[in-house]
């Protein structure tokens, strides 16, 4: 669907009242890897203990707490956490957490250690890609599914999905911005392409 707030409701509201009807269906929902807290960088955020803050500042120095308030908010969301009371998802929490926190609190594909991550068996991110594997129904995003044709393989290969389209009047301008590339035209790059083009003419003159 168009976006996360929708995909949410469809995931959250509409899906679990027809698993009513269909006691069996297995569905899930596919939201991108920076929708989710990285569970390594949580734990080092949610650290009271000085000894393991310096020797994080030293590694890293995203990955201590500013303020004593936000190290309090970090424990608080490490015990929901490992109590099973949040799924990791930032639109699953009750607590707020500002742009700033939650850019240290996640991660990107560049910063993951993946398989070799201590957290990687109970990591949010990766407990719902192999939830995909097993559900009948996925809900994505316009966005993520386009990000998952370019370079992730997130859903399934095309000749298993069915794909349905819902808000489809959007799907144009999302492939464009996920899709889209831009460059700088310089003149040596304009000469560049001005001498590619000439010899592409003759060429083609020469044979036809």
């Amino acid at each position: 669907t168009a976006n996360v707030a929708l995909q949410d409701q469809i995931f959250s509201k509409d899906l679990p009242l027809l698993r009513k009807i269909i006691p069996d269906l297995r569905f899930t929902a596919a939201f991108g890897r920076g929708r989710y807290v990285c569970p390594r960088n949580l734990a080092a955020l949610a650290s009271s203990e000085p000894s393991q803050q310096d020797l994080l500042a030293f590694l890293d120095d995203e990955l201590t707490p500013n303020n004593k308030a936000e190290q309090e908010q970090c424990a608080k969301l490490k015990a929901d956490l490992d109590g099973y009371r949040w799924d990791g998802l930032r639109d699953h929490t009750s607590q707020a957490i500002g742009d700033d926190l939650w850019r240290r609190l996640s991660t990107d594909k560049a910063s993951c250690l993946n398989r070799n991550c201590h957290y990687y068996r109970e990591c949010p991110f990766f407990v719902a890609r192999r939830e995909i594997q097993e559900a009948e129904v996925v809900v994505a995003n316009h966005a993520l599914v386009m990000a998952a044709l370019e370079s992730e393989a997130v859903l399934p290969e095309p000749k298993n999905l069915l794909l349905v389209l819902d808000e489809g009047h959007h799907l144009p301008d999302v492939a464009r911005d996920a899709l889209e590339m831009s460059a700088e035209i310089t003149a040596p790059w304009f000469r560049l392409q001005l001498d590619l083009f000439c010899k592409l003419v003759a060429t083609c003159m020469e044979q036809f």
